[in-house]
């Protein structure tokens, strides 16, 4: 039972830090991630690829990074959680992980990666580019479960400290964007839509292969150190938010109908900009 107990606040803990990371990253993303993927699959300057977005384009990628990074952070620290609890090498376990994640969260990614483009999306692309996509996240995992191990090892004084998970988690999965990197780029390059492939030897150029992995680290390792910061700190509030709702069953209630509200105001609001949008 305590075994149980103790996996339950292990989840908990691993699903509170991709929650928070989800946050962060959605906001970074929205902004970041049309740019990246301009500059990653199109090979275009990184100026060029800043001018190609506009406000309102950042806006609706909005909609679409939040509620899939919220399966897709906190997913990734579970397995990554559970899978450290195996007494296998790092390499197996990184592998296995690569391979779950990918394997279910592929569709999630490519549709993302269309929406951000402007590109339509069919049934055909949600599995496209997958070997070099596991392949990637196969060698991400590795790095993560080495350099994450080294990391805290060194001082674990210091990575129980705010600012240790911060720097720890920021390095760790810099180092682990870094190994992936050229996974990333080929996935990249089997991305190009076909009458606009650019070819192999001017797509793997060093300066644009720097320039896409750079920009692409610097957005994960922000947002995955800020939620293991964050990550105490929601584990405290939601055990207080348990301690009262159990003394105040109301409140279940009441909280319901303020999501109700709130989403039922959302989607007035939509429908207003749509018909503001039809007059124009």
């Amino acid at each position: 039972m305590a075994q149980n107990s103790d996996m339950a606040s292990r989840i908990v803990a691993a699903a509170s830090q991709g929650a928070v990371g989800a946050v962060v990253g959605s906001v970074l993303s929205a902004v970041a991630e049309p740019v990246v993927n301009r500059v990653l699959v199109k090979r275009v300057p990184l100026q060029q690829a800043i001018e190609e977005i506009d406000l309102e384009a950042i806006k609706k990628f909005f909609k679409t990074t939040l509620p899939t990074n919220f399966i897709k952070f906190p997913f990734f620290e579970i397995v990554n959680m559970i899978m450290n609890t195996i007494p296998i090498s790092p390499e197996l376990r990184g592998t296995v992980t690569g391979i779950v994640f990918t394997t279910c969260t592929l569709p999630i990614t490519n549709f993302r990666y269309r929406q951000s483009m402007g590109m339509p999306i069919e049934i055909s692309h949600l599995y496209q580019a997958y070997l070099p996509t596991v392949g990637r996240d196969i060698l991400y995992g590795m790095a993560r479960n080495r350099a994450g191990a080294f990391l805290h090892q060194r001082d674990p004084a210091f990575a129980s400290t705010n600012t240790g998970r911060f720097v720890n988690m920021f390095f760790t999965v810099m180092a682990s964007c870094v190994f992936s990197a050229p996974g990333n780029e080929i996935r990249g390059y089997m991305l190009q839509p076909k009458d606009k492939q650019i070819a192999f030897g001017e797509f793997f150029e060093p300066a644009k292969f720097l320039r896409s992995t750079i920009v692409g680290t610097l957005i994960m390792s922000t947002s995955l150190s800020t939620g293991a910061v964050c990550t105490p700190k929601v584990e405290e509030l939601v055990s207080k938010l348990r301690a009262y709702l159990a003394k105040n069953e109301l409140s279940y209630l009441i909280i319901v109908l303020f999501l109700l509200h709130q989403y039922l105001n959302w989607k007035k609001k939509e429908l207003v900009d749509d018909k503001k949008a039809v007059k124009k």
